[in-house]
């Protein structure tokens, strides 16, 4: 493999993609001392995504006073000037389609959201700004230890409301009152042990029936639900002076009184960027311990302090090592790893979750290498080697592609994508997924070879007959009518809507200092020459695919060959075939 194939491939997996001038600098420099680079910035500004979403959700507020006047904030709580979900999209977007400097960083975040998920598709979608202070906690700690990063998506607010351990009480049997168990069953199920006992290489554990091992049971959520208790909102704030919950209450709640609890859960009228703090005198106290003594709290612990013990333990367990190591390798590389990838991974997690480590040695595993003195289950070698390692790109990532590779950009300098289309047409948004569980099962598969080979495929959860239908139209309308995804920069003209930002996109895209552009000219002069299209194909399925000489090379050459004297032509052609070949959608290591 050549140095532009391996530098394209890898990048493909460290970012949410790339133009032709990295991928050109990363065969000079090396994959490893642009790894290294990257691992080794300097965490960026704390607060990127939630500042970034507040002067957006800002910068529509004043046009909505400017245009309708106070008049148009209604204080009946379905205020259209509320920080709804559509400013933590556009800030995300432009950041996703414009960031130079921290390109492995914001590939790790997006991963980390699809496992610590909270969703707009929630009461958080009131809450711009608050999501984006919880990505900002995925972005920041996604160099450093799980551990931290796991008890700051504990007590950040968000996770608060959307798993609903935010006011959640100790027990009082005389009301009754019962901790809430969501968030305790959650992080285990799904952000530390996982359901069943694992072998440091992923693989279940088997009771002597053959039967995998359940990793905790029902008493041991209720146990880790009396550690989330006491937790609160740090204050509570309002969207404007004139907000009838402020008249009302005069801004000073009582967190846990009769009647305002359950109020003030309520987004967005709580500080939803400051970290949850612990009320003692609703916190349990007492002792506890779970999974068969293995996570011992002594009691008697101020509750933060409590809740940091009991994360480290879980973090430190035998089985989070391998069932994160999993996950972050399904993210990044393959849905099918080999248990000795897997293991290699786990590895390096250590007990307080190296993501350093951790990452470094997912995009640094060989995984071409020969196979010796490993047994892998059917369907992971072929003659000795490891196979090609696969996995269907999620929409999303398909989509900064495909903008990244292309220059993306418009006159304003705002690509304030709003998603929507994205979202209902490919089922795929970040921090939009329908629950907790993400878009798709871990363990999903279609019917078919993959199946018959014990193999997994969750991406195409996704994959159905609509939205594959819709993905293909959506590159017919970029590359053929340039409707690149909607941005939004002015508000709706109707002051009775439920939201500030204009939302039509019929209406956006007639706007021609928002309406995004690529950067195809480059393409367009070479393809003017007819004994160039070949070396063109190649050239733009490099950056595309990580291959060139593609077997669908004939396909291609023979869409355009009515039309070989329109460059524009040839060029939207080449990118829509390419973009919804398999080359593309599906990712090979």
């Amino acid at each position: 493999m050549d140095a532009l194939t391996q530098s394209s491939r890898f990048l493909m997996q460290a970012t949410l993609g790339v133009d032709e001038a990295v991928i050109a600098h990363v065969a000079q420099v090396g994959v490893e001392p642009w790894l290294a680079e990257q691992l080794n910035q300097p965490a960026p500004h704390p607060s990127h995504y939630a500042e970034q979403t507040e002067q957006i959700w800002h910068h529509f507020r004043d046009r909505l006073l400017h245009r309708h006047g106070m008049a148009a904030i209604n204080g009946s709580g379905n205020n259209p000037a509320l920080p709804y979900k559509w400013y933590f999209r556009m800030a995300w977007w432009h950041s996703a389609l414009t960031e130079k400097k921290h390109l492995l960083r914001q590939r790790i975040a997006q991963a980390l959201s699809e496992i610590l998920v909270i969703s707009d598709q929630s009461n958080l979608e009131l809450d711009a700004v608050g999501m984006g202070s919880y990505y900002d906690l995925l972005y920041t700690h996604a160099f450093g230890r799980y551990s931290d990063l796991l008890y700051d998506v504990a007590m950040h607010p968000c996770m608060g409301v959307y798993l609903s351990h935010m006011n959640n009480q100790k027990a009082d049997p005389l009301k009754p009152i019962h901790p809430d168990e969501n968030f305790a069953r959650e992080i285990m199920q799904l952000f530390t042990i996982g359901l069943y006992a694992l072998n440091a290489d992923g693989s279940r554990k088997l009771d002597p029936q053959g039967q995998p091992i359940p990793s905790y049971d029902n008493r041991d959520i209720k146990s880790l639900a009396r550690v989330f208790t006491g937790l609160h909102a740090d204050s509570y704030e309002y969207a404007w002076q004139t907000d009838f919950w402020q008249a009302e209450y005069n801004g000073y709640p009582v967190a846990f009184e009769d009647g305002i609890d359950k109020t003030y859960k309520t987004v967005p009228f709580v500080n939803m960027q400051k970290p949850m703090v612990v009320e003692e005198a609703f916190h349990d106290r007492g002792a506890k311990q779970l999974l068969k003594g293995r996570i011992r709290l002594r009691g008697h612990q101020d509750g933060a302090a409590e809740i940091r013990s009991a994360i480290t333990q879980l973090v430190a367990h035998p089985n989070t090592a391998p069932f994160i190591a999993r996950q972050l390798i399904n993210q990044l590389v393959t849905a099918n790893p080999s248990p000795d990838y897997v293991r290699t991974v786990a590895a390096k997690f250590g007990p307080h979750g190296d993501m350093k480590a951790v990452i470094k040695a997912i995009l640094s595993y060989p995984l071409h290498h020969p196979v010796s003195g490993v047994t892998l289950p059917s369907g992971y070698q072929e003659g000795g080697k490891v196979v090609q390692s696969q996995k269907l790109k999620s929409p999303t990532l398909r989509l900064t592609q495909i903008l990244r590779a292309f220059g993306v950009h418009n006159r304003a300098n705002r690509l304030w994508v709003i998603g929507d289309e994205l979202l209902d047409q490919l089922q795929h948004h970040p921090l939009s997924s329908p629950t907790v569980f993400n878009f798709y099962k871990p363990d999903f598969v279609p019917h078919g070879p993959l199946a018959m080979k014990n193999m997994v495929a969750p991406a195409f959860e996704l994959h159905t007959s609509a939205t594959s239908i819709a993905y293909v139209n959506l590159m017919y309308y970029w590359f053929f009518g340039g409707f690149y995804p909607a941005v939004s920069l002015d508000i709706s003209a109707d002051p009775n809507l439920n939201n500030v930002p204009e939302l039509d996109t019929d209406t956006l895209w007639q706007q021609p200092h928002a309406r995004l552009n690529l950067n195809l000219k480059p393409y367009q002069q070479l393809a003017a020459n007819p004994a160039s299209h070949d070396g063109l194909i190649d050239r733009l399925s490099l950056l595309l695919t990580g291959k060139q000489q593609l077997p669908i090379k004939g396909q291609i050459k023979e869409a355009f060959s009515s039309y070989q004297d329109r460059p524009d032509w040839v060029v939207q052609t080449i990118l829509f075939m390419l973009t919804i070949s398999p080359e593309f959608t599906v990712q090979e290591a």
